[in-house]
């Protein structure tokens, strides 16, 4: 971790897997270091110490499942800060061309939150907490992080908006019992409703239309009604064509006006325009459509191809060749630490793997955002279908018209010829109108048939969601009885100071309600409330190391060793405890705690971290 004041370097120490102690003499800094970490991994902090405030940025270098980032952000008073993120190391990041992405505390439409990147490399789900909002990791680390302003009696970091809920799914979320394939199906529930919502709103709107009509509107009726309409046109047609017998053999010359004629022909040409507008609109759509498919899947392809490339150069990274696979002939072994096996070629694995998986991030965005430009073009199309359906009826009624004003010369008759041509324009127009009815009824058919499709969908997946969700009540139900068991064991381990502890067989604790108790009893004095708490975190961390199925990022910081007046003896039993649980275990995980009183046993240990603080000489170094 890197702690700046402009280009001054304010703070630096290296981290080390396993257990790591901040040591120090109180009030010189420690809490400050600890707090830097929770917010350089994501935590939203505003009540900054005065010696922070003078600090402008931290910056951490981080393994997320085996792949290093850099991590930063600018130091403020603000809360919801941004995060930059480099997948590299910060000698990467200090190379002037460095690919950094900024990132935004909150999600948007149109840009990923940082917490939606760090939990696709932590492989962890999007989970949902309150008021459809999404968990965060600043949520996550309130669990991870046990600071010394929070209530010693509550297990969250303290928080003064905060909700059960969002508490509830955290702690559900840690403990495994959230995953994400019943996060996709919780999503894709959630967008059906939506559009079973928005089609039944537009059903009921076409519905509505048809309110007043004296019989039920159909397709069949609709029919029906347009071929008696069609003969009633063709009658007035034929009589119109008798009328103009009549005037041709009076053989009147005042003649009937051009103006319907050039009226008739200007209106047919305007539609006809309009008509091949929309048809060359349609056609480029289509082309649009068809080109951003192909583009589309070549990006699902090329995503898979990249993480099977990443499987693969995980899986295939520590082979090595004895002999050359086309001649057979003994390879020299002499080879240097970052070299190829076979061809002896210098190499960085680690730089290989952060540009596979800024690629794969890039390409997961891109195929995003593809996606939802592709929805709004088929939006675009079904439009635009129903506007040329509905162009190319008025045309063909245009054109009929316009040939039979041809047809007819201009005769003294005028009044009557204007009447039958009156006609004929009411029954041209009623037929339009039919035109319309018929496309707002196949509109109603085709929302029935979505609502229908949507409806199957969503009962569909909630029986999957219920399914996962009784397996995932069986996975919490191991975790909590894991966690309850840990933390007893943690307890009773403790020097003879709390008779409850002693005889502890049951610790009970609820995220939602931030609460814990031991064998029944919550009430305890001030620093055994300190070690219950204490021991509750170590507990989970432990459970985590001990259960594959836990989402625990298998990582911790403690800053209560010594709080509440705890006494030396018990705090240095305390950390051989944590210092016992990190060395028993295989799994990789980080435990953090800072102390100003440390264990003897662990004085001159490689788990320290950095210099021992005094007053003199704090931990931040302002100059």
């Amino acid at each position: 971790m890197l702690v700046k004041r402009g280009q001054h370097a304010a703070y630096e120490a290296d981290f080390h897997p396993r257990l790591n102690i901040v040591r120090g003499e109180n009030s010189s800094g420690k809490s400050t270091i600890l707090d830097f970490l929770f917010y350089g991994l994501g935590g939203d902090l505003t009540d900054w110490r005065e010696a922070a405030l003078a600090c402008s940025e931290v910056v951490i270098e981080v393994d997320l499942n085996g792949r290093t980032a850099v991590l930063a952000r600018e130091i403020s008073q603000d809360s919801g800060r941004p995060m930059r993120i480099l997948a590299g190391t910060l000698d990467d990041a200090e190379v002037p061309s460095a690919s950094w992405g900024l990132y935004p505390y909150r999600r948007s439409q149109n840009k990923e939150s940082f917490s939606q990147v760090l939990f696709r490399f932590l492989g962890m789900p999007d989970a949902t907490g309150d008021a459809n909002s999404n968990v965060t990791m600043h949520q996550v680390l309130r669990l991870l992080y046990a600071d010394q302003l929070s209530p010693v009696d509550r297990i969250f970091r303290f928080e003064r908006f905060d909700t059960a809920l969002t508490r509830q799914t955290v702690g559900d979320l840690i403990c495994g019992a959230y995953n994400n394939e019943l996060y996709r199906w919780q999503l894709r529930v959630r967008e059906a409703t939506k559009e079973y919502d928005a089609a039944t709103a537009e059903w009921r709107n076409a519905i509505a239309a048809f309110s007043n009509a004296e019989h039920a509107l159909t397709i069949e009726w609709v029919a029906v009604e347009r071929g008696r309409l069609t003969k009633a046109l063709a009658d007035t047609h034929s009589e119109a064509e008798q009328l103009e017998a009549r005037i041709f053999h009076a053989e009147v010359s005042d003649g009937l006006t051009l103006q319907e004629q050039e009226a008739a022909y200007k209106a047919l040409v305007s539609t006809q325009k309009q008509l091949l507008d929309l048809q060359s609109k349609r056609d480029g759509l289509q082309l649009e459509i068809a080109d951003s498919a192909a583009f589309i899947a070549s990006l699902e392809t090329r995503l898979d191809q990249l993480r099977d490339a990443e499987a693969t150069a995980e899986t295939l990274k520590d082979i090595s060749f004895i002999y050359c696979p086309s001649c057979f002939a003994p390879l020299d072994e002499k080879i240097g630490e970052h070299a190829c096996a076979l061809c002896k070629s210098p190499f960085d694995k680690d730089r290989a793997q952060s540009r596979i998986l800024a690629v794969i991030n890039e390409t997961s965005v891109q195929l995003k955002q593809s996606k939802m430009i592709q929805a709004d073009r088929l939006v675009e199309l079904d439009a635009l279908d129903r506007e040329i359906s509905t162009s190319h009826q008025k045309w063909n009624a245009l054109s009929e018209r316009y040939k039979l004003l041809n047809r007819l010369p201009s005769t003294e008759l005028r009044a009557q010829a204007r009447a039958i041509y009156s006609r004929a324009g009411y029954l041209e127009r009623q037929i339009e109108d039919l035109a319309q009815k018929a496309s707002l009824i196949e509109r109603v058919a085709a929302l029935s048939r979505v609502r229908s499709d949507l409806n199957s969908e969503i009962e569909g997946l909630k029986e999957k969601i219920e399914a996962s969700e009784r397996q995932m009540s069986d996975q919490l139900r191991r975790a909590y009885t894991r966690i309850s068991a840990n933390t007893s064991e943690f307890l009773r381990a403790d020097l003879l100071r709390q008779d409850t502890f002693a005889k502890a067989n049951s610790v009970e604790f609820s995220f939602g309600d931030d609460r814990l108790s031991v064998n029944g009893e919550s009430f305890f004095s001030a620093s055994s409330m300190v070690y219950l708490r204490n021991s509750f975190f170590a507990a989970m961390l432990k459970s985590a190391l001990e259960d594959p199925k836990f989402r625990h990022p298998r990582f911790l910081i403690l800053d209560t060793i010594e709080d509440k007046g705890m006494e030396p003896e018990r705090s240095h039993h305390f950390q051989n405890l944590l210092a016992e649980l990190s060395a028993a275990t295989e799994i990789e995980h980080q435990l953090i705690y800072a102390t100003a009183m440390i264990s003897p046993e662990l004085e001159n240990s490689d788990h320290v971290v950095d210099r021992f603080y005094t007053h003199d000489d704090r931990t931040l170094r302002l100059l």
